[in-house]
C-alpha cells in the first residue's frame, strides 16, 4: 500500500493564469500566442527549471526575475539544453556498442561463450545480475535471442551483450573480480580501469537524463564514483580538477571528445559539439568550462 501523502495545496492554473503569473513576477512577455503554444506543448513546471536561472537571487520565495528576462530568452535556453542533450546521445550510442563488444569480446575469449556465468570471475552481486538476464530472456522480443531460447540453448555472451542496457553493462564491467579483466576492456579506450568502469556509469547516468528528456546543462551529476584519470597525460591536462567543477558537465564532455577519437575517428561530432558550446558562451561557467576551452589540444579550432 501507498504511503498516504498530505495532499497538494496549491490549485491547478489555466493557461491564461500561467501567464498571469509569469508577468505579475516580471518576466517581458512579446508574444502572448507563443507563450501560449509553449506553456501548452512543454508544461509550466518543466519551463521552470529553465527560468530559474533568470530569477532574482535570494527573492525569498517570491520568484521575481531579473529585469528584462524575456519568455523568448528562456525558450532559447531549453532549445540550446535540448540539442546539447542530442548531440551528446550522438556519441553514446557508437561507446555504447563499443563497449558491448569489447566487454564481449575480453571475457567470450579468456572465458568461453557463457563466461557471464562463470561465477568465479565476479563479485557477490552476480546472482542478482544473472536475475536481470533472465528477465531480459522472458521477453524474448528479439529474433536473435528466440534463435538460442527456442531451441534450450543459453545465448553467447557476443548475443547476450547485444540486449543489456548501457546501465546494465556499467553494473556487468564494476562486477568483474579480476582487475586485469576490467583493464583488458578499458586498454581499448587507452585508460585505467578505475577511471574508465566510473566513467561508464557517469555516462550511464547521464544517457538516462537524456533518454527522459531532462534538464542537463547545469544539472548536479553524482560525483561519489567518478574518478578523473591521470593518464594519457594528453586527456589528463585538460580535465577540470577542482572540486567545485566535479558536478559540472565540462569533465564529462571532454572525456566523450576522448572517446569519440577511438570509436569514430574523423566523426565531424566534436565540431558540432564545439560549435554548440561556443554558440553558448555565457553558459560555459555553469557547464564547468575554463576560461582558455578553446585552446586545449581536445576542444582547439584545428580539431575534426
Amino acid at each position: 500500500m501507498s504511503p498516504q501523502r498530505e495532499t497538494p495545496n496549491k490549485p491547478a492554473l489555466t493557461i491564461e493564469e500561467q501567464i498571469e503569473l509569469l508577468r505579475n513576477r516580471g518576466m517581458v512577455l512579446d508574444n502572448k500566442d507563443r507563450v501560449r503554444h509553449a506553456l501548452e506543448h512543454l508544461n509550466y513546471y518543466r519551463l521552470r527549471g529553465y527560468w530559474m536561472s533568470f530569477e532574482e537571487p535570494g527573492g525569498h520565495g517570491d520568484h521575481r526575475f531579473r529585469p528584462c528576462t524575456t519568455f523568448e530568452s528562456v525558450i532559447e535556453l531549453y532549445e540550446f539544453d535540448r540539442r546539447l542533450r542530442l548531440t551528446i546521445i550522438d556519441a553514446i550510442e557508437p561507446f555504447e556498442i563499443s563497449l558491448r563488444t569489447h566487454w564481449a569480446y575480453v571475457l567470450g575469449t579468456r572465458y568461453g561463450p557463457i563466461a557471464h556465468r562463470n561465477s568465479a570471475l565476479f563479485n557477490t552481486c552476480h546472482q542478482k545480475l544473472l536475475s536481470g538476464i533472465e528477465a531480459l530472456y522472458n521477453n524474448r522480443k528479439e529474433i536473435f535471442l528466440k534463435h538460442y531460447l527456442e531451441h534450450d540453448k543459453e545465448p553467447p555472451i557476443w548475443v547476450l551483450c547485444e540486449v543489456l542496457s548501457l546501465g546494465n553493462l556499467s553494473k556487468w564491467l564494476r562486477s568483474l573480480k579480476h582487475q586485469h579483466d576490467r583493464q583488458a576492456i578499458a586498454d581499448a579506450y587507452k585508460l585505467r580501469e578505475k577511471p574508465f568502469c566510473s566513467f561508464v556509469e557517469r555516462i550511464a547516468y547521464i544517457r538516462n537524463v537524456c533518454a527522459h528528456h531532462g534538464r542537463l546543462w547545469n544539472r548536479p551529476l553524482p560525483v561519489a564514483s567518478f574518478a578523473l584519470p591521470k593518464k594519457p597525460h594528453e586527456l589528463a591536462e585538460q580535465l577540470q580538477r577542482d572540486p567545485a567543477h566535479a558536478k559540472r558537465l565540462y569533465n564529462t564532455l571532454t572525456m566523450l571528445v576522448w572517446l569519440m577519437r577511438i570509436v569514430s575517428p574523423g566523426s565531424p561530432w566534436e565540431g558540432r559539439m564545439r560549435r554548440l558550446i561556443a554558440s553558448r558562451e555565457d553558459l560555459c561557467e555553469a557547464m564547468g568550462f575554463p576560461q582558455e576551452w578553446k585552446h586545449f589540444k581536445l576542444w582547439g579550432e584545428d580539431s575534426p
